[in-house]
């Protein structure tokens, strides 16, 4: 079902292949560099949406992951898609994740339901699956994880997975018959990375704790056998929140020069609004720290963000070159906008 040439669904194919700046260190100098931050290039957006003429009708786009897949040479983003028309419309409840590809990441063409909620009141996802913050390509398929919601209350969520075949356009996808992570609470907003060099799938993703006060906290597991739900160990809090921060909520997950990259929102009274935290650990499993030292949010993002922008960071070949935002579109319909971007890094002063 091709979104191309429809009115709010494509832009103007762009081309831009930024580069990534080394790590370096001026350590006895009058500066020093501080760690990587992402810098976007404005004037060059990409867009991702669902209007009228959708196939789906007039719909949003909310959490979303974007993978390149290295032999079909093309991207493919899955999203959670609510209707305008849905009884829950704006939120992600009772929703199921679409599949798009693009060669370039300014046309997107939509293929469909790829992965689809169980039955109600029988399986663990019977009331919706939601919230995919990063999908990975692992011996040679897309695995998504997703929050699987089991009750009518949207309550005993957990997290499942779902792989596609060799081919990714072929849909639907196959799920887990069950959780591959369950912890007391609830679970949301899960990611897989895969790292070079590793035979495990890792996974991350939001929990809300055992309900005693600890607040929302990011956690992580991996498994050499991710089709199997048993294979995964029980997760395990990979985070720290500063003070004044009282949740923690995952939107990207990606691996870059050998380190992980995770993307935190993070709410409270020492924080300002919401703002996304970038933290970064050369261990899989952590602890996760700031990635640049003297800022812990990401500084340089578009306007309209909705509810803070759920964000999502694109790597091809080892190499960060952009990143989408959920922003306001039109009316109460909200998608995505992206720009090419680059890691880097920037100077600042050492106290004398």
């Amino acid at each position: 079902m091709p979104v191309a040439g429809a009115r709010d669904q494509t832009v103007v194919k762009r081309r831009h292949t930024p580069t990534i700046v080394a790590c370096l260190s001026l350590v006895g100098t009058a500066n020093l560099l501080a760690g990587p931050h992402i810098v976007r290039d404005s004037a060059k957006t990409f867009s991702v949406s669902l209007g009228s003429a959708s196939p789906i009708g007039p719909a949003s786009i909310r959490e979303h992951a974007i993978a390149w897949h290295p032999s079909r040479r093309r991207f493919y983003l899955i999203a959670d898609v609510i209707p305008l028309r849905h009884a829950h419309h704006p939120h992600t409840y009772d929703t199921e994740l679409y599949l798009w590809r693009s060669g370039d990441l300014a046309t997107w063409t939509l293929v469909g339901l790829a992965v689809l909620k169980g039955k109600r009141d029988v399986d663990f996802d019977g009331y919706g699956v939601a919230s995919p913050a990063g999908m990975a390509v692992w011996s040679g398929r897309l695995y998504v994880p997703f929050s699987a919601r089991k009750t009518l209350r949207f309550t005993q969520r957990s997290i499942g997975l779902a792989w596609s075949g060799p081919d990714p356009e072929v849909i639907p996808w196959t799920k887990t018959p069950g959780p591959i992570s369950d912890l007391a609470g609830e679970d949301d907003d899960a990611a897989v990375v895969a790292v070079p060099g590793d035979d495990r799938l890792h996974l991350y993703h939001r929990t809300t704790g055992n309900g005693a006060g600890r607040g929302y906290r990011i956690v992580h597991t991996a498994s050499p056998r991710p089709t199997d739900a048993s294979s995964w160990p029980r997760a395990k809090e990979v985070t720290v929140r500063p003070a004044g921060v009282r949740a923690q909520e995952l939107t990207g997950a990606i691996c870059v020069d050998g380190r992980v990259h995770l993307f935190v929102i993070e709410q409270g009274t020492g924080v300002k609004g919401i703002q996304i935290a970038h933290l970064f650990s050369a261990d899989p499993g952590g602890t996760f720290q700031q990635a640049d030292p003297s800022q812990r949010y990401l500084l340089d993002q578009p306007d309209r963000l909705k509810d803070g922008g759920h964000f999502t960071p694109v790597v091809r070949s080892g190499r960060l070159i952009a990143a989408f935002w959920t922003v306001w579109q039109s009316g109460p319909r909200y998608g995505l906008t992206g720009h090419p971007v680059e890691f880097t890094h920037r100077r600042w002063p050492v106290p004398r």
